[in-house]
């Protein structure tokens, strides 16, 4: 017989690595889309019917915050040993749990644990193991692919308006419940369908089948370099390049996350805007966060990464200065583009940042410890601006001083240069 003639391996159209990203971003939109922006919704209802001060419902919030900042670095070790998988799986099931309990409120410790429940569920629902697969997933892709799925939590903005309407028809408590059950029964069989690398199905990273035979080859081995490479967790912790890249976005959320959680009880009492455009309003500004998503994470892939974050933070500081002297609706036509702009845009480029500067050797732990600091600025940011607010009766102070987060974030990052493990 003659030769055996080679046959090309077909590579399938659709790469499995962008239904990672669809899978993680369903379920971030489900997850996060009721307690962190329709929280701002809680408020009025909460307040009526116990009396609770801002600062005490604030701190629930930050509660959460901080909760699932404390178990990042716990769920960043184990990631890496067991895969993002099983703790999606567990995790949307803790936060259907937590969601119902919360339904079930009667007293302001009973918030607090409902609200650790859920915060520890979100933990192993959101970024802290979404970006760890997809770091795996894709290489050359993964700035795109990061933003894509960030777009989840940005589209999760339209719950609020969702999560208004149910309360207005059927009380926060039963409006909870319902979104509990919603929870559980679209976002487990997503969380099932997540795997947590390409090799578990025998698949390339992203997608290299696609490129000629020796680009394929040198992508896979640069692929595979950054998978064996990089800090482990005990250099970055000792590295000042981790630190000013924690600092950085803990500053960022100081800011962010207290305009997400004050704007629907500002713009009703400090603007006199119905409770129903107010949620709007929130709806508006994550989706124009999704441009800032999906643009900044894809310029990531092209420009310096920490130029990308510093026009994001300068973006969100102004923002910040801006809502301040909002008085009229018509205002928040040039405040709420350049929230969102920014707000969206620090999202993805952290988590690529990360992956460039210190590699995946070690991505959930790095990331796990990265984010105990960056969840102390949301986690005082909120408390802040509603403790001003029952001091001075007004929000706007405590947004023109939070302003200045971002704005000293902004040189710190551009000092933060990638370079290798001390030896």
């Amino acid at each position: 017989m003659g030769e055996a003639l080679s046959v090309p391996r077909r590579t399938p159209r659709f790469y499995y690595g962008w239904w990672i990203v669809f899978a993680s971003a369903s379920i971030v939109f489900l997850s996060a889309g009721t307690f962190f922006y329709g929280f701002g919704l809680l408020v009025g209802p909460l307040t009526q019917e116990f009396g609770w001060s801002r600062a005490a419902l604030s701190a629930a919030f930050s509660l959460r915050t901080e909760v699932g900042g404390i178990a990042a670095p716990i769920v960043g070790f184990t990631v890496d040993r067991v895969g993002v998988r099983r703790l999606v799986i567990i995790g949307v099931w803790i936060v259907a749990a937590g969601i119902i309990l919360l339904s079930q409120t009667q007293s302001l410790w009973g918030f607090y644990v409902a609200v650790t429940v859920i915060a520890m569920g979100n933990t192993l629902t959101g970024g802290a193991t979404a970006t760890v697969a997809i770091a795996h997933w894709f290489h050359r892709k993964r700035g795109r692919a990061l933003g894509l799925m960030t777009l989840g939590g940005g589209m999760s903005g339209s719950m609020a308006i969702i999560f208004a309407v149910l309360i207005s028809n059927f009380g926060w408590r039963e409006a909870l419940v319902i979104v509990g059950i919603a929870q559980l029964v679209v976002c487990t069989p997503l969380a099932l369908s997540i795997r947590n690398k390409p090799e578990d199905m025998g698949l390339p990273v992203d997608g290299f089948g696609s490129a000629s035979g020796e680009e394929a080859s040198m992508l896979a081995s640069s692929a595979a370099t950054s998978m064996s490479e990089g800090y482990t967790s005990k250099e970055a912790l000792k590295s000042s390049l981790f630190w000013r890249i924690a600092i950085t976005f803990a500053l960022a959320n100081l800011a962010s996350i207290a305009i997400i959680v004050h704007q629907v009880p500002f713009l009703t009492e400090s603007v006199g805007l119905s409770e129903g455009f107010a949620a709007a309003t929130v709806t508006i500004m994550t989706g124009i966060s999704l441009i800032g998503r999906l643009g900044f994470g894809s310029a990531a892939d092209f420009i310096p990464k920490r130029a990308a974050a510093a026009v994001a933070l300068v973006l969100l500081s102004l923002s910040l200065v801006l809502f301040a002297t909002v008085h009229h609706a018509w205002q928040l036509v040039y405040v709420l583009p350049l929230f969102g702009l920014g707000f969206g845009g620090i999202i993805p480029v952290r988590s690529s940042l990360q992956a460039e500067y210190f590699g995946l050797k070690a991505f959930g732990a790095i990331q796990g410890m990265a984010l105990t600091v960056i969840t102390l600025g949301a986690f005082f940011g909120p408390i802040l601006a509603g403790w001003m607010y029952d001091v001075t009766g007004s929000y706007r102070t405590a947004f023109a001083l939070l302003a200045l987060g971002p704005l000293l974030a902004a040189p710190l990052i551009l000092s933060a240069k990638p370079r290798p493990p001390a030896q």
